[in-house]
């Protein structure tokens, strides 16, 4: 299970990372931009460009999380984390123009044939890119991974493009100095393709996400292990996710015994959320709603409380019958049972008991929509009744 971090704590861990990350590309920026311009290298010169698109990703993201930290507020009930959503959509469609920007201009100098042969020492500024973004990938991806933010995964993975770039780009530095002078505009396309498909599934996967895109086919059966594991559950059903930043939320609507008592109910509900929380990684809330059905398709919609218990009251005074002392009502499968209680008389009999429970029973009957059955209840004088009306 993942290590749990305050929201606080999280954001000055990703913040410290991001700012180094941001300081490293500003250096990587300029000294690969000067040597690709005094050495000579065109590939030199499109990793600097993708070096600062890494840049200003980080600046936006420094920017997206100085908001997603922040706790949530009444504008903001579920938090800030889509700033980091939308920071890594940002970081992507930028990523996606320079790339595209970069390819255009390599595909250009490879048609008309004009190429540079870069000097030798353009390979140290290679290789010490190489080296820089390949350690800052490795401290990044695990703040990421500590932290769970998405928009730091993110800004990780663009560290190793990077370093993955300034492979190439040493590659087709050295190759051009070995005498395949077009190796070094070859090397700056594929770098812009490279910088191209990050970027699009970059902006893909945050445009994923803000249109709530829900958790995957593991992590939904994990949630319905622990669900369907906890006491009182019968089933589940309309379960829902969706991922806000670094954590994902859920609905679900749970299957009870029907003659639950409210408050039972909601201890399983209760008692389900808990353990979700403590048992699903990212798992940030949990909405829980009790059903005595199966109601994905929508239940049928009976008479409310209000109106049962003017028909009832009436025909109980017409037939000069004793009015209950509570009344439970029991909407199960689209059909209703009422269940009334009543103190137990001193001098009944059993003959007694039994013909008023009749006599309750056909008054009722054929006067209530949707019931099933009526239950009469006896209890002995002075024993506490649970009022499921209105006060």
């Amino acid at each position: 299970m993942a290590e749990s971090i305050s929201r606080a704590e999280r954001g000055r861990q990703n913040m410290r990372v991001t700012l180094a990350g941001a300081g490293t590309n500003v250096v990587l920026f300029f000294v690969k931009l000067a040597g690709g311009i005094l050495g000579h290298s065109d590939a030199l010169v499109a990793d600097a460009v993708h070096s600062l698109s890494d840049l200003l990703s980080d600046l936006g993201l420094v920017f997206a999380m100085r908001f997603s930290s922040q706790p949530p507020d009444q504008e903001h009930p579920y938090g800030h984390e889509r700033f980091e959503t939308l920071a890594a959509l940002a970081t992507g469609t930028l990523l996606a123009i320079n790339g595209a920007g970069i390819g255009y201009e390599a595909v250009q100098r490879l048609i008309i044939g004009h190429y540079g042969m870069p000097d030798f020492w353009t390979l140290y500024i290679a290789a010490f890119a190489i080296a820089t973004k390949e350690t800052l990938y490795q401290i990044t991806i695990r703040v990421a991974r500590r932290t769970r933010s998405a928009a730091l995964r993110v800004n990780a993975w663009d560290h190793r493009t990077d370093a993955i770039s300034s492979v190439i780009v040493f590659i087709g530095i050295g190759g051009s100095l070995l005498g395949a002078p077009y190796l070094d505009s070859v090397v700056a396309l594929i770098v812009a393709l490279m910088v191209l498909r990050i970027g699009l599934v970059t902006g893909w996967e945050a445009v994923q996400e803000l249109a709530d895109r829900g958790l995957g086919d593991e992590a939904l059966a994990h949630i319905r292990e622990v669900i369907l594991g906890c006491e009182g559950v019968r089933d589940l059903h309309m379960l829902k996710t969706r991922k806000i930043g670094h954590q994902a939320l859920a609905e679900v609507h749970l299957q009870v015994t029907p003659t639950l008592s409210v408050s039972e109910g909601h201890q399983i509900a209760e008692r389900v959320r808990t353990t979700l929380l403590r048992q699903v990684d990212d798992l940030a809330d949990a909405t829980i709603h009790i059903d005595s059905e199966n109601d994905a398709e929508g239940g049928v919609l009976l008479s409310p409380r209000s109106d049962i218990e003017v028909v009832v009251r009436e025909r109980l005074q017409t037939l000069d019958l004793p009015a209950a002392e509570q009344m439970t009502l029991h909407y199960l499968r689209g059909g209703m049972v009422i269940c009334l209680r009543y103190a137990l008389p001193s001098s009944a009999t059993f003959a007694s008991l039994q013909e008023t429970e009749t006599q309750i029973q056909e008054a009722l009957r054929g006067h209530v929509p949707g019931l099933q059955e009526v239950d009469v209840v006896w209890c002995l004088a002075g024993s506490r009744f649970l009022s499921s009306g209105a006060p």
